[in-house]
C-alpha cells in the first residue's frame, strides 16, 4: 500500500479513506480489464466479432491496454484465486476461447486456438516500449498459431 501511495503522491492514510480495505483497490484496479472481457464475451455472442482474426486483435488490444493489470494477474497468486477476479478472468477467458474456436472444434482447432490465445498471454513478458511498436509481429504470430491468414488491416491496427 505504501509504495502505491507514494506513486499517488499520497499518504498512505489517504489511501486507505478511499479503500479501506487492499481487496477493494484489487477491485478497481482489475475492473476495467474485466469489464473489457466481459464486452468481448457479448460482443462474441451475439455475432458482433466472428472473424477469427479481429477477435485476436480485440482481445491483443485489451491485453496491451490494460498490461500493468495483465501482469499483476500473472504475477499476483492473492489475484488468481480471488472468486471475483481470478475466476472471472479464467471462466471470461475460457468463454473467448470456446467462442474463437467454434462451435463443435476439432481437436486440432482446439489446439491451434489455445495456443493462439498462449500468444497474446505471452505479452506480460514482453517489454512494453518494444510490444506497443510489435503488436504487428504479436499479431502475426498469434493467427500463425490459429492458422488463419493474417490481413494487412488487422496486423496494421
Amino acid at each position: 500500500m505504501r509504495e502505491i501511495a507514494d506513486r499517488l503522491h499520497l499518504t498512505k492514510a489517504a489511501l486507505y479513506y478511499h479503500f479501506p480495505a487492499k481487496e477493494l483497490l484489487l477491485l478497481e484496479l482489475t475492473r476495467p480489464f474485466l469489464d473489457g472481457l466481459s464486452r468481448m464475451v457479448t460482443d462474441l455472442r451475439s455475432g458482433e466479432h466472428s472473424d477469427p482474426e479481429s477477435v485476436l486483435a480485440a482481445y491483443l488490444d485489451l491485453f496491451i491496454e490494460h498490461i500493468e493489470v495483465v501482469g499483476l494477474l500473472g504475477r499476483e497468486p492473492a489475484t488468481q484465486y480471488h472468486p471475483d477476479i481470478g475466476q472471472r478472468v479464467r471462466s471470461l477467458v475460457a468463454a473467448i476461447q470456446q467462442e474463437l474456436a467454434g462451435p463443435d472444434p476439432t481437436p486440432s482447432r482446439s489446439v491451434r486456438t489455445a495456443c493462439a490465445m498462449g500468444v497474446v498471454h505471452a505479452v506480460p513478458q514482453m517489454p512494453v516500449h518494444q510490444l506497443r511498436h510489435q503488436r504487428a509481429t504479436v499479431l502475426a504470430a498469434a493467427v500463425a498459431a490459429l492458422g488463419e491468414r493474417t490481413s494487412r488491416r488487422a496486423a496494421a491496427r
